[in-house]
Parts: structure tokens; sequence; C-alpha cells
């Protein structure tokens, strides 16, 4: 009988060895994170692997920018797959260039994803708190939500990235101010340099964008050689050169 059980177990633990493992990475780099991590008990029993892929992916997820996916694709047969994360914008914070996806997921510059290019726009995001959260308390290595609300980005680029003023951008600013979205854009043609402090959401049910287009274009006609453009006043466009 006791010959029986330990059969028994000979064989239920046969059954579950992991019989193949199958890594699908973007680079050695991430590959060999992963190995470095990997649980071995999941090579002789498969179905911990099962649990302990969710795991895998978080820990990864916060140590590198990459998105990783394991799945059994026969039984006891898994592939893991991991890619870079995407970079959407570079943002400027506490003194050092960030990437942030566009699910929010913020990470040094530094150790970016060297897949995708996000362009010589910065943008510049307060140092202080922004979303009812002190920035002192995040972290500044690894993979971490950014302290700031994509969307707000998202439509502004939505509403706004076709125009002249906008492609002659090198660097913007985001606030809260008074409750609102403030921006800050420095702007440049040629050696004309121009300031658009922009407050949307004075502007309700107007072209603002258009207005602004038309205003850069005869501002630049004036040959002024730094101009500020001041659009934070309600239903108007201030001009004042610097």
């Amino acid at each position: 009988m006791v010959a029986g059980f330990c059969f028994y177990i000979y064989d239920y633990k046969f059954w579950f060895v992991l019989e193949g493992y199958k890594v699908e990475a973007q680079s050695s780099v991430i590959e060999q994170r992963l190995w470095e991590i990997f649980p071995r008990r999941c090579l002789t029993f498969w179905p911990y692997l099962l649990k302990d892929s969710n795991g895998l992916k978080e820990f990864l997820e916060r140590d590198m920018p990459v998105t990783v996916e394991t799945r059994m694709t026969e039984l006891g047969r898994f592939t893991t797959k991991i890619e870079w994360l995407k970079a959407w914008i570079k943002v400027e914070w506490r003194g050092k260039i960030w990437c942030i996806s566009r699910d929010g997921r913020m990470w040094l510059f530094e150790n970016g994803s060297k897949s995708d290019d996000t362009g010589r726009l910065i943008w510049k995001i307060p140092s202080q708190d922004t979303e009812g959260e002190s920035a002192n308390m995040l972290p500044i290595s690894g993979v971490f939500k950014a302290p700031i609300q994509t969307e707000v980005i998202a439509s502004f680029l939505y509403d706004f990235e076709g125009f002249k003023w906008f492609e002659a951008a090198s660097e913007i600013s985001w606030e809260r101010r008074a409750g609102m979205n403030l921006f800050i854009l420095k702007l440049t043609n040629g050696t004309q340099k121009f300031d658009l402090y922009f407050q949307p959401d004075k502007y309700p049910g107007q072209d603002i964008g258009q207005n602004i287009e038309e205003v850069f274009e005869d501002a630049i006609k004036e040959g002024n050689r730094h101009v500020l453009i001041d659009a934070t006043y309600d239903g108007k466009i201030s001009l004042r050169n610097l």
C-alpha cells in the first residue's frame, strides 16, 4: 500500500512537470531579468505558474517599462511575451526627463523603451501635488503612475496639435490655476520667440485654436522678437511685447 502511494505521488508529479516554457522578449535584457525572478517551483509543478504569472507581471511592470503577458499554449506548456512599453510623451519632472505611456505609466527617459520617438516636445509638470497626493511620496525609480491625468494632455493634443502655433512649440508647461488647466507654451519662428499662456476652459464654444492661429500669424508678420500671447482672459486674447 505504501509502495502504491509513493508511485501515485511520482506519477502525480510526472504529469505536472512543466513541459515547455517559451519567452518572447524584445531584448535579452528583459529576458534575463525575467529569469532572475522566475519561480523555480513552477518548473516541477506547472499549475504554480498559473498563479505566479500574475506576480511576475506585477513585479516586472513595476521594475521596467515593459508589458508582460503569460498564456498556456497547451497543457503544461506556457509562453511569456514581454515588450517594451511604448512611450507617448516626454515630461520634465523633479529635475529629470521622464516618459509617460498612454495609460499613465511613467519611468525615467534614460531607462526608456528604446523603441519609439516621442519627438522634441517636452512637457513640464509641477513637482508639487497635482492630484490630491503628495508628489514627494511618489517613487523616483522603476515604473509608477504619473502624477498627472493623461486625459488632460490627450484632450489638449486632440484639440490643438494640428495648428501651426502648436507645431512651433518646443516646450509646454501644465499646471492648475484657479481650478482650471493652464498651458504655457514656448514657441519659435526663426529668431522670433513667443510665450503662449492658454486656458481652454475660458473659451467654451469658440474655435480658440483657430483664433490663436490668426493672432500668431499676425504677430509673426509684425516681426517683433519676443511676444507674449495671453489667452487666459474670458473670451479675448491679448498681446504684449517682452
